[in-house]
C-alpha cells in the first residue's frame, strides 16, 4: 500500500504513527496538540514524521485520523444551533428522555442540559402509524409556512427531522427535505430515517440530533484538515475512525458526523486487539490512559465487545460502538482537596493549556503528572525524549501548596496520595468492564498504552492481582496504530417488528438484500473493491412482549426455512445463557442489521531477532525512585536499546520517547519478538 499514516488528537498530546509497507518499518511522532488549532497540531506531527526520513509527502497512500472534536462539541455544549422538527404533539422528547434513573437514590439527579431547546423544537403536523401506514399526511402549506418562519429569524444553523414512525415509512421526512431545500436551500439537514431507522422515539431523536449538532463543527475541522494536507503535499485522501472501529471518507464522515464520537478510544482498542493477538494473548483488559481521561475495555477470545448505545455528557447515542468505559483518570488530572478534607483527583483536566504546573505554561494546580515526577518514576529531562522541558521544582510546589500542607502530610506522601487515588478510579473503570460482567480480571493479561498507561499499569496488575502486564511497541501512540490497521465499516440498519413465524423466507430474503444493496453501494462510493468486501448480517430478536432485545448472529448461507429455526434456536441459547431462563413466550424480530466490512491490506511488523537475555546494555543509569513508602534505587533502561529476550527484574523504568514503563520492585519484564515488553508479578 506504500505508506500509513494514522493520527489520534488528544486533548493534552497529538499521536502520529506511520509504517512504510515495502521496508516494514514502523515511524512514530508524539507533539503537543493545540486546543485552538488541532488540525495545524496533526500537520506539525507529519513533518516531524518524515523529518531526516527517506519519505516524501507524496508517498502517503492512506491517512486516518481519530479526532475527538464531535467528543469536545457535545460536552463542552460547543455545538451548532439546531432547529428539530418532530410530529406534532412530540415537542418534549427531548426533555422527557427515558423513564429509567440511572442515579436510583440521588433525588437531586438532573437529565443533561437538552441539545436543542425548546424554542428550536417544531411540530409538523403528519402521521405515520408503527406498520407503516399513513394515518394523516403531510400538511405542506402549514409546513412551508413554519419553513418561512425559521428563514426569517435566522437562529438555526441546521434541521434536525425525526418524525414518529419514520423507521416504518420516511416518505415524510423525505418529501420534508424536498420542502427545506426548496424554501431554505442553504440549510443542512439530518433526517432519522438516513441517520437511525428505528424504534425507540428518544433514542432515535437524540442520536439524530447529536449528528445534526456535531456536523458544521465536524465539516469545518475536516476541510481545514483537508486543506494543510493539501499544503503538505499529502497525496491520500483524508479517512476518519467512527466508533465501531472502521474506517470511513472524510465526505461520509460529514454527512454521519455522529460515528466518530468516540473515534479516538474505538482506534485504540482495535490495537490492542490487534497488537495482543500478534503477541500471542487474545484475552486482554485494555486501558489507554492519556492526558484527560483513562478508557478500558475488555477482549475475550480475541474479540472485543460491542454496545449498541454509549452515553457522552449524559446524551445517549444509539449506535454501535466498541465497549468502551472511560473515566476522567488522566496525566492532566487535577489533584484538589474537597470540603471534608479528602484526597480527589480528576475528573477537571488541566488538559494541553495551561497543563500540569509542571510544563511552565502558567498552570497551577498538581496534576498526576507533577506526582509521577516528584516521584522519579517520570524523568524531568526526558518528557518526549528531552524536547520538552519541565519544572520539577513547580511541581513540587504545587503539590506542597494544594495537598501536603492543607492535609499535613510530606510531599512524597502527598504525590503517592495522588498516584493511589487516581488508580483506585482506574481500578473502578477496570471492575465495571470485567468483574460486573462476570469475569475475572485473572484470567486476564492487562494490556496499557497512551501516555500514562505503561507509568501506572503494573500497580494496577499487583492491586487486581492480574497476571501479567503487555506493554506494546510504540505504547505511547497506541491509539494512532489502530487508525492504521482499521478496515473500512458501514452498519445498517432497519426495523421490521413483527413475530418469527409471521416472517416468510423470501421476506427475510428481501429485507436483507435490501440493506446489503446499501452497504455494497457505500462500499464503492469509497473505493473498496468487491472482492474485499464482507457482508455480516443479524437480527435483533425478543420474546413477545419484552422490551429489549438480543442481537443473532445469521449465518452468510443462503436463506432458508432450516436457516430461520437454527436462528430461533440461537436466540433461545442467547436468552437462556443471558438470563438463566427460557420463556414459552413466542419469537419476535425486531430489527435487521447488516454490516459491511472492507478489508484492507494486513499491516505485517517484523518479528525481531532472538538476542540474550541480559538486559544490562540497555542500562543508561539509576535513579531514587519512591515507591510504597520509602525511596528506592532504581535501574533506569533506553527502551530502544533493548532486545529480544532481554529479562530483567524491577524496580526499573524504562525510557521510551513516546512514554515511560514502571516496573515494581518484585516484578519481571521481558521483551518480546514484536517489541512488546511483558511483565510479570510472579519472579521465576
Amino acid at each position: 500500500m506504500g505508506l500509513r499514516i494514522g493520527v489520534d488528537v488528544g486533548g493534552t498530546f497529538t499521536d502520529l504513527c506511520m509504517f512504510d509497507d515495502a521496508s516494514r518499518s514502523l515511524h512514530m511522532a508524539k507533539v503537543p496538540s493545540l486546543p485552538d488549532s488541532p488540525d495545524k497540531a496533526v500537520i506539525n506531527g507529519v513533518q516531524r514524521l518524515f523529518s531526516g526520513s527517506k519519505f516524501r509527502p507524496e508517498d502517503v497512500t492512506l491517512f486516518v485520523h481519530g479526532t475527538t472534536i464531535a467528543t469536545n462539541s457535545i460536552i463542552e455544549y460547543k455545538g451548532a444551533t439546531v432547529g428539530l422538527l418532530v410530529t406534532q404533539g412530540f415537542r418534549d422528547v427531548l426533555h422527557i428522555v427515558r423513564q429509567d434513573r440511572p442515579k436510583l437514590y440521588d433525588y437531586f439527579a438532573q437529565h443533561p442540559k437538552p441539545l436543542v431547546p425548546r424554542r428550536h423544537t417544531y411540530e409538523i403536523r403528519e402521521r405515520v402509524l408503527f406498520d407503516g401506514q399513513v394515518k394523516t399526511t403531510l400538511d405542506e402549506a402549514r409546513t412551508r409556512r413554519l419553513l418561512r418562519q425559521i428563514r426569517k429569524a435566522g437562529e438555526v444553523e441546521i434541521l434536525a427531522v425525526c418524525l414518529l414512525h419514520a423507521y416504518a415509512n420516511p416518505v415524510h421526512e423525505i418529501r420534508l427535505r424536498e420542502l427545506i431545500n426548496e424554501e431554505l436551500p442553504r440549510m443542512k439537514v439530518s433526517l432519522s430515517s438516513d441517520i437511525l431507522p428505528e424504534i425507540k422515539e428518544y433514542e432515535r431523536t437524540i442520536t439524530t440530533v447529536v449528528n445534526a449538532y456535531v456536523l458544521p463543527t465536524m465539516s469545518t475541522y475536516l476541510s481545514q484538515l483537508k486543506k494543510r494536507m493539501a499544503d503538505a503535499k499529502i497525496s491520500s485522501d483524508l479517512y476518519v475512525m467512527q466508533s465501531s472501529g472502521g474506517v470511513m471518507t472524510a465526505a461520509t464522515a460529514v454527512e454521519k458526523s455522529v460515528h466518530t464520537v468516540l473515534s479516538g478510544p474505538a482506534a485504540g482498542a482495535l490495537a490492542a486487539m490487534w497488537m495482543g493477538r500478534k503477541a500471542g494473548f487474545e484475552d486482554l483488559i485494555c486501558i489507554d490512559m492519556g492526558g484527560t481521561s483513562a478508557d478500558v475495555c475488555l477482549i475475550r477470545a480475541g474479540k472485543l465487545a460491542y454496545s449498541k448505545e454509549s452515553v457522552v455528557a449524559g446524551h445517549v447515542i444509539k449506535l454501535p460502538t466498541i465497549d468502551i468505559n472511560s473515566v476522567g483518570a488522566g496525566g492532566g488530572s487535577i489533584a484538589w482537596v474537597d470540603s471534608g478534607g479528602a484526597l480527589q483527583v480528576g475528573p477537571a483536566s488541566a488538559g494541553a493549556h495551561p497543563g500540569p504546573a509542571c510544563y511552565r505554561r502558567g498552570g497551577k494546580q498538581p496534576t498526576v503528572t507533577d506526582a509521577n515526577l516528584v516521584l522519579g518514576r517520570l524523568n524531568p529531562d526526558y518528557i518526549l525524549g528531552g524536547e520538552m522541558a519541565v519544572d520539577i521544582d513547580a511541581a513540587r510546589r504545587a503539590i506542597d501548596e494544594y495537598i501536603a500542607r492543607p492535609l499535613k502530610l510530606t510531599l512524597e506522601q502527598s504525590a503517592e496520595g495522588i498516584i493511589r487515588v487516581v488508580n483506585a478510579t482506574m481500578i473502578r473503570g477496570i471492575r465495571r468492564v470485567s468483574v460486573e460482567r462476570g469475569y475475572d480480571p485473572r484470567e486476564f493479561t492487562l494490556y496499557a498504552f497512551g501516555g500514562g498507561g505503561p507509568v501506572h499499569a503494573t500497580t494496577l496488575s499487583a492491586e487486581l492481582n492480574i497476571p501479567n502486564v503487555l506493554i506494546p511497541a510504540g505504547a505511547g501512540v497506541g491509539s494512532a496504530m489502530g487508525c492504521i490497521v482499521a478496515d473500512f465499516r458501514h452498519d445498517y440498519t432497519q426495523t421490521h417488528i413483527g413475530k418469527l413465524r409471521d416472517f416468510s423466507v423470501q421476506r427475510f430474503q428481501k429485507l436483507f438484500a435490501q440493506l446489503e444493496r446499501k452497504a455494497l453501494a457505500q462500499m464503492k462510493r469509497e473505493g473498496v473493491a468487491s472482492d474485499r468486501t464482507v457482508l455480516l448480517r443479524s437480527l435483533d430478536m425478543r420474546y413477545a412482549g419484552q422490551g429489549y432485545e438480543l442481537e443473532v448472529p445469521v449465518p452468510a448461507a443462503p436463506l432458508d426455512a432450516q436457516l430461520v429455526r437454527n436462528v430461533e434456536l440461537d436466540f433461545r441459547a442467547l436468552y437462556r445463557l443471558a438470563y438463566g431462563y427460557e420463556p414459552d413466550d413466542p419469537t419476535e424480530v425486531v430489527t435487521f442489521r447488516v454490516v459491511a466490512v472492507g478489508n484492507l491490506p494486513q499491516l505485517e511488523l517484523p518479528s525481531l531477532g532472538e538476542s540474550t537475555t541480559n538486559a544490562n546494555h540497555a542500562i543508561k543509569g539509576t535513579r531514587l525512585v519512591y515507591f510504597g513508602g520509602d525511596y528506592c534505587q532504581t535501574n533506569i533502561y533506553d527502551g530502544s536499546k533493548l532486545e529480544v529476550g532481554n529479562r530483567w527484574c524491577g524496580p526499573a523504568i524504562i525510557e521510551q520517547r513516546e512514554s515511560t514503563t514502571v516496573v515494581l520492585p518484585e516484578q519481571q519484564a521481558i521483551r518480546g519478538r514484536q517489541g512488546e515488553i511483558l511483565i510479570s508479578n510472579q519472579v521465576n
